[in-house]
């Protein structure tokens, strides 16, 4: 445990003592000193725990930490990062990227920030940490567009319960988003709706009363860089698709026409790109990895085409791109092996180049 933390927590002890109620005290006197002790002791540790950087370690974490240690290295060098899920985190070689663009005259280093079954909110409150560590705004900053999780906005409950990522993630920003998203029935059916609500609020005060924090917090300072992008070189047991059908998916024509995303995700990336121009970002783009499923691809092809039309975005539905991926070179239906990622990252860089966005 931190040294900070054992005093946040001893300083807890105390106020906890003092704050007791008296011995001769009725039910409401009893209850009202419980909740203020429970409040200023909530604070006190909320305090401690920010004065010394104490967080709740995940694997995104270490993915900061990393892509933190690769930009200070290079401190006087512009830098892009592409922000996205599990499709980006196995679809992206960041170091190819990089040694590809420089190779077309281009300085910058990219970052690929990615984590599996990450939502909207967790992949924007890892961006902010990533700038907040390297006192720096990355000049682009692509972020990935899925209808996967603009149709749910509590998405982490996917992936992960009780844990400390998932108490993590519902800080009062991410709590108000996802609750606006579940208000305008962002959820599968009464029953997901219901779960998600329910989840929601317990996360939210396990979060806001730093249950866990001091037991399995770590400083920022102690926690294991790692790189996020995650080749792999074989598909998984379950993945039995035939060459015939991945070539059947890969040429099903996009019926593209302007569209937006749900209201909820529409507001959130409005609001990013505001919170971001103000930090110094210059340039916003959108990205989506290739996927075997059509109408995955069809749907941000259509936000480019609608939402997104003022900033470079770049869907997957280049029939260049797909011819390339008609093999195996799929980990299963929405990721790809190392030789599908060779093929994708080189495209990318490609579209960058064209797009203008470096420029």
């Amino acid at each position: 445990m931190h040294w900070i933390a054992l005093l946040t927590a001893g300083l807890a002890l105390i106020l906890a003592r003092t704050l007791r109620a008296p011995g001769r005290s009725g039910m409401l006197t009893g209850v009202a000193f419980f909740l203020s002790a429970f409040a200023v002791t909530s604070f006190a540790i909320r305090v401690g725990s920010e004065q010394a950087e104490i967080t709740r370690p995940t694997e995104y974490d270490q993915f900061v930490t990393y892509a933190a240690e690769q930009v200070r290295a290079e401190p006087d060098t512009p830098f892009v990062v592409f922000v996205g899920a599990s499709f980006s985190r196995n679809a992206i070689d960041d170091e190819a990227l990089t040694a590809q663009l420089r190779a077309a005259g281009y300085p910058h280093r990219v970052v690929n920030l990615s984590l599996q079954g990450a939502s909207l909110q967790e992949r924007d409150a890892h961006l902010w940490q990533f700038m907040r560590m390297t006192g720096m705004a990355p000049d682009v900053v692509f972020l990935e567009v899925a209808d996967l999780f603009d149709s749910n906005p509590a998405y982490v409950f996917n992936v992960a319960k009780f844990s400390d990522r998932a108490i993590e993630q519902f800080d009062p920003n991410s709590t108000y988003w996802s609750m606006k998203g579940l208000a305008q029935g962002a959820c599968h059916g009464m029953a997901d709706c219901v779960k998600n609500w329910v989840l929601l609020k317990v996360h939210a005060v396990m979060n806001w009363t730093n249950i866990g924090l001091l037991a399995t917090g770590e400083a920022a300072s102690d926690v294991a860089p790692f790189p996020s992008f995650d080749p792999q070189n074989m598909p998984r047991e379950t993945f039995d698709w035939p060459v015939d059908e991945i070539v059947e998916a890969l040429n099903v024509p996009a019926e593209i026409h302007p569209e937006a995303g749900p209201s909820w995700a529409r507001l959130f990336r409005l609001n990013q790109r505001e919170r971001l121009q103000e930090a110094g970002v210059r340039r916003i783009a959108y990205y989506y990895p290739p996927v075997l499923p059509p109408e995955d691809r069809q749907y941000v092809a259509r936000l480019c085409a609608g939402e997104l039309a003022e900033y470079p975005c770049i869907a997957p539905v280049d029939r260049q791109l797909l011819s390339q991926l008609e093999g195996e070179v799929w980990l299963d239906h929405e990721h790809l092996l190392t030789e599908g990622a060779e093929v994708y990252t080189t495209w990318l860089a490609g579209q960058i180049e064209s797009w203008g966005a470096l420029q």
